[in-house]
């Protein structure tokens, strides 16, 4: 019987093979760490000492202009006004029935909001009526 053919007397073999091979691992030298491979390289300093404290000069002018109330002569300026939607005009169907959910499409058109068809229309009393 060969030794490989019996699988009780590989792990002897395997073992030893292991045991041999734990000095050789033991002899290796760890790793340098990743700076000593290659120079380190220091990004430059953001703004010398000095102009950091003329920025605190900037803040606080920029503070003092904040501070002081608009000039007399100039009005305050109001913000602009939102367009305001026209008002929906009554929709109704052939029959004179009320229908929602219609969007004016152009003069003479409306678009049904639910299916996405445009209609064509006519003026009918207080709103406008769909034609067939």
């Amino acid at each position: 019987m060969d030794l490989w053919e019996c699988p009780m007397k590989r792990i002897p073999l395997l073992l030893l093979a292991m045991l041999a091979t734990t000095p050789a691992l033991a002899q290796l030298k760890p790793l340098p760490p990743p700076t000593e491979t290659r120079p380190v390289s220091l990004p430059p300093p953001s703004k010398p000492a000095s102009e950091a404290s003329g920025q605190a000069a900037d803040n606080e002018r920029l503070r003092e202009r904040l501070e002081r109330p608009a000039p007399a002569g100039k009005p305050a300026a109001k913000p602009a006004a939102k367009p305001q939607p026209a008002a929906q005009v009554p929709v109704y169907d052939h029959d004179g029935r009320r229908l929602n959910g219609m969007r004016p499409a152009g003069p003479g058109r409306v678009m049904d909001t639910r299916t996405g068809r445009y209609h064509d229309t006519v003026p009918s009393g207080d709103g406008v009526r769909i034609v067939r």
